[in-house]
């Protein structure tokens, strides 16, 4: 994964942790005959480099909790995380 210097608006959520990822979740969504995918933003922080498989199992985690959260998803008949994507590797001591 390669590693960009972080800007303004990632080091203002990323906590002060020196690593920050950007991580995009498709979860698939199904009401009777309809079906939708809705993509996710997540933020990652962590003082220490993560792996990808590291990476994939924490934001898998934060769209679970989105899903078991969100009021969107509570009328679903079945909701399922289908895919996530690196979209961006930040690292604070970069300059």
């Amino acid at each position: 994964m390669k590693y960009s210097p972080m800007t303004d608006i990632v080091k203002k959520f990323s906590n002060n942790h020196r690593f920050s990822y950007h991580v995009v979740a498709s979860i698939s969504a199904r009401k009777g005959d309809h079906e939708d995918y809705i993509n996710r933003n997540i933020r990652i922080s962590s003082n220490e480099i993560l792996s990808k498989d590291e990476l994939a199992e924490r934001a898998a985690l934060v769209a679970s909790g989105l899903i078991d959260s969100q009021s969107e998803f509570k009328l679903c008949d079945h909701v399922q995380i289908v895919g996530i994507a690196f979209a961006g590797a930040y690292d604070r001591d970069l300059k």
